[in-house]
This record gives structure tokens, sequence and C-alpha cells, in this order.
């Protein structure tokens, strides 16, 4: 076999060198995200609430989501029910009932997509769901009273597990739940005002909710036959969740997934969740482009109907994936640091103009470092950075290093005139944790925090900057914690939260204890459980009958008094 070298050498690492390709490589073929924050000319816009934020955003959405919400009849029985909710849905027609592909964040909306099918599809009951992944599964109780309780419930075999371990907010260890519900209000714009600039962008977060467990799980390459409907389900791809069902009608050749996106794919969701694999998504997507659909429908975006069509977004949405995760790879080969990969993993420009590769929910920037942590763990081989000081011992002395707090107050105005909003974060923190209590120094960060959010061309980082500017300005608290409620602890498994108390024993009180709680539900058929205190630890005990050391204190009560205690 004859290998042009020169081919080789030309675009790729060979050995240890990196050799460029022939001619110049201009920066002006990449984009440059990060220069919202730094000075680069932008223009801000409203949403209809009069939030502010920046006009290419707009722009962005317009691209790939409908001016207005729209029902259509995709095909012959299969229709899209687009834009009227964060997630789209969709309805196959069979000729004596309905399937409804997703209920929603919550009954309410469940009951009026009920209205939309009854007043723009047909009146025929809905007796099968398939949940496309657990994200939008909680309005199917108001389905379920409505149409009966023998509705057929189709779903990945792990979205019942994910649902009750952490409300499908996806948790790597089940037990921060609570934390990662606590930043989820946060990203989700939860705690900013309704009205005005700093007012909320459009949101998930639901209201009641009221989810069915799925009791016809579904595995990869099943077929199954529903009122003369063939379909054939696939669940091996992950996307946002690893409960993902991709439902694929042979008879119109129609797909109905959750891969392909409006954005590019939010990768790290910095409420924290389980990693998501850029593989993973990048396979999904490959899967369906094999199908070679007539017509796909998005949880999130339009729809699309054409072979090239589909063929052309599902390439372009494969190919941003692709850079990002090969690039990043590149750059941890080539020695970049995390933070370091933030400016210099960049998506090409002709990536990123096609419309589903827009960054108007996450930001590129915290991707690559998200996948390096991932893979080598958070060191960068800075050995300087193997032990460094305490955060407040270092903002003491960079503080210190400037001349003191009115020497860095100053600083700060100067660069926030200069709108070096970025670096007017990051000296802005420093100065708050050497003076917490500060009022001019909270607000000039806060000043800086909320230009970024203002900035910014992503919904999500947008809630963060913007929460954290009205918490330094004393007009709300940011929960470190927070349930879905006391029903969350009911309908979960007796043990789990049980078991997951353990998390919250205090060392410095229990230091030297030997204690043994035993713990029964007196509404529950479970067998009596324990947590085994032993200094500072305590082991949970599925059982107290089958543990060697009997209980000390002996605690009764129904579960909904257990998740008051917990909530």
């Amino acid at each position: 076999m004859n290998i042009n070298s020169k081919s080789l050498t030309k675009y790729f690492i060979v050995g240890v060198s990196l050799i460029a390709p022939i001619g110049v490589v201009h920066a002006a073929n990449f984009t440059q995200p990060q220069a919202v924050y730094s000075g680069a000319e932008i223009t801000l816009s409203q949403y209809p609430n009069g939030a502010i934020v920046n006009a290419s955003l707009l722009d962005s959405v317009a691209k790939t989501q409908p001016s207005e919400a729209y029902i259509k009849e995709v095909t012959p029985g299969v229709w899209a029910i687009v834009g009227y909710h964060f997630g789209y849905k969709a309805v196959i027609e069979g000729p004596n009932e309905l399937i409804l592909f997703d209920t929603g964040d919550d009954v309410e909306e469940a009951l009026e997509v009920i209205e939309l099918v009854r007043n723009n599809i047909s009146d025929k009951p809905i007796k099968t769901v398939i949940y496309s992944h657990s994200h939008y599964a909680f309005g199917t109780e108001v389905i379920k009273a409505k149409y009966g309780d023998d509705l057929k419930v189709i779903g990945h075999p792990d979205l019942n597990k994910n649902i009750t371990q952490s409300s499908g907010l996806g948790a790597a260890i089940p037990e921060l739940a609570p934390s990662l519900y606590a930043r989820t209000l946060e990203q989700f714009s939860a705690l900013l005002p309704e009205l005005g600039p700093d007012g909320q962008a459009p949101s998930p977060l639901g209201r009641t909710k009221g989810f069915v467990p799925v009791n016809t799980p579904v595995e990869h390459g099943q077929t199954m036959v529903i009122d003369d409907i063939e379909m054939v389900f696939f669940t091996d791809f992950d996307s946002d969740s690893n409960d993902q069902v991709i439902v694929y009608l042979p008879e119109s050749q129609t797909v109905l997934n959750n891969h392909l996106w409006p954005t590019f794919p939010n990768f790290y969701t910095l409420r924290g969740s389980v990693y998501r694999d850029p593989t993973e998504w990048a396979a999904g997507i490959q899967f369906i482009r094999s199908l070679e659909p007539e017509h796909l429908i998005n949880t999130h975006t339009m729809h699309i109907s054409g072979k090239e069509e589909i063929q052309t977004a599902l390439n372009g949405y494969y190919d941003a994936i692709m850079y990002l995760y090969d690039q990043t790879l590149r750059g941890i080969l080539l020695g970049k640091t995390p933070e370091e990969l933030r400016y210099w993993v960049q998506l090409p420009k002709d990536l990123a103009e096609l419309p589903h590769n827009q960054m108007s929910y996450g930001e590129f920037s915290y991707y690559p470092k998200y996948i390096y942590q991932y893979a080598m763990g958070w060191f960068g081989r800075d050995a300087e950075n193997l032990n460094r000081v305490a955060p407040d011992v270092q903002a003491g002395k960079i503080v210190e290093g400037f001349g003191g707090v009115d020497a860095v107050k100053l600083e700060l105005r100067e660069v926030l005139a200069n709108q070096e909003f970025a670096w007017a974060a990051e000296l802005g923190g420093y100065l708050v944790k050497v003076v917490p209590n500060d009022t001019e120094a909270n607000q000039l960060l806060a000043d800086a925090l909320r230009q970024m959010g203002y900035r910014t061309e992503a919904t999500i980082p947008r809630s963060w900057y913007l929460t954290r500017a009205l918490q330094l300005e004393d007009k709300l608290q940011i929960p470190q914690i927070a349930f879905t409620g006391v029903e969350s602890v009911i309908d979960s498994p007796a043990d789990t939260y049980v078991n997951q108390y353990r998390v919250r024993l205090d060392p410095r009180v229990s230091y030297g204890e030997d204690q043994m709680i035993a713990i029964t539900f007196n509404d529950s058929d479970a067998p009596t459980m324990g947590l085994h205190v032993r200094s500072g630890v305590a082991e949970f005990v599925s059982d107290i009958n089958q543990y060697a050391r009997a209980p000390d204190t002996n605690l009764a009560l129904t579960k909904r008094a257990w998740g008051d205690v917990v909530v």
C-alpha cells in the first residue's frame, strides 16, 4: 500500500509534531464566542417580558424553532405538535386509538395537549404513551385519568429508575439530587423575576408532576404493532439522558427522536449530571441517518421532511459533535490544560453557521474542559496547581497585590468602563471573597455579571449570571439544595431516602459515638431499616433483623412524616 506522506503531514499530527496545513490558517475561519464578554460590539434585544438578551440569540432561535406554534400532519396518520411547549410532541393515529409521543413537563401541559389533540387531530382515545426520555414524562397522570388505567406506557428500561433516583435530572450520584434540583432552578431562570431586564427566559421547569411509570419497557430493535401501526424501537443511543428511545415507523419512513436539537448539544449542563458522551450522541445521529428517513420529528426543533434535507441536517450535526470531541482529544495530546482548551478549541464557522449548531442554549467553551475532566480528571499537569493556597487566602493575596481593596475597586470601575466584563467578573470575585459584606464590592461584581448575562448568546449561562448578580444585590437567595416536594420521597422505594440520609451525618457531632437507629414505616411493608452511626460514618442497614447490632433507638412513622424530615 502506498501512503502519500505529504497528505498525512498536511492535515494531521505526526509523531509529537503538529504539521500545519499548507497555506495560512485564518483565525477568521473560526468562532470566538468569548469575545462578547471582552469588548466585542453586540446588539441587545428583549424577550416579550422585557428580559434583555443578545439579539443574535433571537436570530439563531428563529432558524430552528417556529415563530408560531403549529400542528401538522407530517405524513398520513402522523402528526407533529410543535412550539406550544418547551418539549414538542407527536401523535400517531391508528384506526381505533391514538399514540402520544411524550406527555410534557407537568399535568397542566398534558391537559393542554389533550385539548390540542381533540380540537385539531382526533377525538379517538389516547391509549398508548411513548416516552422519548425521562425529561418529558410528567403529564401522563391526566392522560391515564381521562382514558383509563389500561394505558400502555412505553419507554426505556432504565427510565423508571432514573426518575425515582433523581426526578430525571440525571444525577451521577443519587444522594446529590437535591443539589442538582437547586442548581436546576438557577439554570432555568426560576429564581429570576418574571418581568423586566433581568427577567426569565423560556423554561422547561414544570408545575404539578404527574409521572406514570413505564409498564412496557422496550429493547433495542424491538418491533411492536399497536392498533395496526408497526413501530420499531431503538434504545442503544444516549443524548441528554441515558434513557432515550428512538421510534421508527417503517410504513411512512418516519423517525421520532430526541437527538437532533435546535442547538448544539448541551453536553455539560452546569447543574451537573451523569457524563454525556459526545460519541454516544453522535452514534445516535449516525444511526438515524442510516435509516434514511423521509420524515424526522424532533423533541425540540421543527420537523424536517425530505431525505436530502434530513441527511444534510444530520451530517452537519454529526460533524460539529465530532469536531468538538476529536479536537479536544487532539488538544490533550498536544498538552493543553483544561482551561487552555476552553479557548483553544473553537468551532469552525462552516459548522457554527449551520442552523442546528447554534449556541443559544449552552456555551461551547465549557464542553472541552468537561471532556478533559471526564477523561483525565481535574489535573492539567501544572504541578503548581497540585496544592494551591485556600481560595480565601488566594483572594486576599491578589487583592493585596493590587494595592488593597480601594485599588481593586478603582481597577474594576476602569475595566467595566472598557467593557472587559470577563476580567471584571474574575477580579470582582476575588474582591468579594475578601470583603463579602462590602456593598460597593458586591455591586461592582454584580454589574460585571449582569452585563455578561445580557451579552451571552445562550440562555443557560444568562440565567446563572443574572441570578448571581441579583443575589449580590440582596434581591434573592440561592438555595444550596431543593426538593421537588414530599411526594418525591413518598413515591420512591422505602429504602431510597433512608439510605441517602446517611450523607447528612455531621462528624463533629457524632465523633466517638456508637448508636443504632431503627426506622419503621407504619404504612409500608418494607422491613425495618436502620442507620448505624459509628463515629464519623452512618452505615445503612436494609433490614435490622439481618444485622448483628440491636437498635438503641426505634423510630416508627409514616412515609409522609419521613418525607417531611428529609425535605
